[in-house]
C-alpha cells in the first residue's frame, strides 16, 4: 500500500484590507476537510490580506500543500495526516521543484497550467478564483474546472470577486453537470443559510436521485502527473511523481462541511422532512459516489438520519463494509510509494510506471470503481 501518496480513504470533514494579494478572515472551528466527519480539528489561521471573509463559509478554503510525505497510513488502511512525516530522500529535490513550480505557474491563463495554479493558490482566495477562472473560460466542458471554480466561490469575501458575481458559478455547474448529485448538495446549504427550508429539502431530494456523485478528486493525480512528466526540468522521474501525488492528496473536499451542515449537526433544527431526504441522500452516497470519503460520509449520514434502530444497524453494516472495501483496495494497490524512495533507478522506474497507471485508472473510473477493478484481479 502507498503509505505517503495516496488516500485510499480520502478524508472527508472538511483581516484587513490593502490592494494586495487577497486573504480569508481566520475561520471559525470547523471540521478539517480532509477527515471523517465525526473527527474535528482546528484549521490554522489564515494569512492577513486585502479580501475578508463574511460569516461561516459554505466550504473552507484549501489548506496549504503540505510538505511532501505527510500522508501516513494507519493500522485500518485509512490514512491520515500525520505531525511527523516520514523523511524522503527526495525532499531537497521536492523542495526546488515545488519553487520551481509557484513561480512557473504564477502567471498561466490556459488550461490545465491555469487549474493548477489554482490548486497552488492555497491562501490567496481571489488568485484561486483568478486562474480556475481562466482554466473554466478556456474549457468550459471541463467537469473538474467547473466544480473547482463552482466551491472556490462559495467562500464569501468582501469586496465580492467580479468572476464569482459575473456568473452564479455553483448554477452553472449544476446545469452543466446534471446527473452529479454534489451540485444540488451544494445548493441545499446555500439554501439552508439563507433560511429557504423549502428549498434546501428540495435540493436534498433532487440529489438523493441523482445517478452519481463526483466531486473530480479522482482527477488530480493525473493533472499534476501530465503536467510535471514532460516537464523539461533536471529532477528524477521518481520526484515528478512524487510531487504529482502530494498535491493531489492535498485537494480540497469542499463539500464535506455542507453535508456536515445539512445532515448530521444540530439534528433537533432538521425538520422531518429535511431528516428523511438527509437518509434517501446518505443511502444514495454509500451507493453511488465515486471516492471512499463521499461513500463513508454517506454511511454517516445515513447513520444520523436513521428512522430507526433497523435503518441505523443497516447504516453501520454498510459502513463497516465501505471500510473493508477501502481496506482491499489499499493492500490491492502496487507499493509504488515505497518504489519511489528506492536507491535503484531500475526500482523507481517500476514506481513511476505503477504511479502512472494507478492516476490513470482513478482519473477514467473513479477512485471507488478503479479500486473494485484492481482488487478482482
Amino acid at each position: 500500500m502507498n503509505a505517503c501518496i495516496y488516500r485510499s480513504l480520502p478524508l472527508a470533514l472538511a483581516v484587513a484590507a490593502s490592494c494586495a494579494v487577497a486573504q480569508p478572515l481566520p475561520a471559525p472551528p470547523a471540521n478539517d476537510v480532509r477527515r471523517p466527519l465525526s473527527v474535528q480539528v482546528p484549521l490554522p489561521p489564515a494569512l492577513p490580506g486585502d479580501t475578508t471573509k463574511l460569516g461561516p463559509p459554505v466550504a473552507q478554503p484549501p489548506l496549504p500543500v503540505p510538505q511532501p510525505g505527510t500522508i501516513t497510513r494507519s493500522n485500518e488502511g485509512a490514512e491520515a495526516r500525520g505531525s511527523e512525516p516520514p523523511p524522503s530522500r527526495w525532499q531537497s529535490d521536492l523542495n526546488q521543484l515545488d519553487a520551481d513550480l509557484r513561480l512557473r505557474l504564477l502567471t498561466a491563463d490556459e488550461p490545465p497550467a491555469a487549474w493548477l495554479a489554482g490548486e497552488l493558490d492555497t491562501t490567496d482566495i481571489a488568485s484561486q478564483v483568478r486562474h480556475y477562472t481562466a482554466a473554466r473560460t478556456s474549457a468550459p466542458q471541463e467537469r473538474l474546472y467547473q466544480a473547482s471554480l463552482a466551491t472556490a466561490c462559495l467562500v464569501p469575501t468582501r469586496p465580492h470577486l467580479a468572476p464569482c458575481d459575473a456568473v452564479d458559478r455553483l448554477a452553472d455547474w449544476a446545469r452543466r453537470d446534471t446527473e452529479n448529485g454534489l451540485p444540488a448538495v451544494l445548493l441545499a446549504d446555500r439554501a439552508r443559510q439563507r433560511g429557504e427550508f423549502d428549498s434546501t429539502a428540495s435540493y436534498l431530494e433532487e440529489a438523493a436521485e441523482s445517478p452519481r456523485f463526483d466531486d473530480y478528486w479522482s482527477q488530480g493525480a493525473l493533472a499534476w502527473w501530465n503536467y510535471l512528466r514532460p516537464l523539461a526540468l533536471d529532477f528524477d522521474p521518481a520526484v515528478k511523481a512524487k510531487a504529482a501525488a502530494n498535491y493531489a492528496s492535498a485537494r480540497d473536499l469542499a463539500w464535506a462541511p455542507s453535508l456536515h451542515a445539512l445532515c448530521v449537526d444540530r439534528p433537533d433544527a432538521r425538520s422531518d422532512r429535511i431528516k428523511a431526504a438527509c437518509a434517501k441522500l446518505g443511502d444514495a452516497l454509500m451507493a453511488r459516489a465515486a471516492t471512499f470519503a463521499l461513500r463513508r460520509a454517506g454511511a454517516e449520514i445515513a447513520e444520523a438520519n436513521a428512522a430507526n434502530a433497523s435503518s441505523r444497524t443497516a447504516a453501520q453494516s454498510s459502513r463497516a463494509r465501505i471500510l473493508a472495501a477501502t481496506a482491499t483496495c489499499a493492500q490491492a494497490q502496487p507499493d509504488f510509494a515505497t518504489a519511489l524512495e528506492s536507491s535503484s533507478a531500475t526500482t523507481r522506474a517500476r514506481g513511476v510506471e505503477q504511479f502512472g497507471a494507478w492516476a490513470s485508472a482513478q482519473a477514467r473510473d473513479g477512485e471507488v470503481a478503479a479500486c473494485e477493478r484492481l482488487a478482482a484481479k
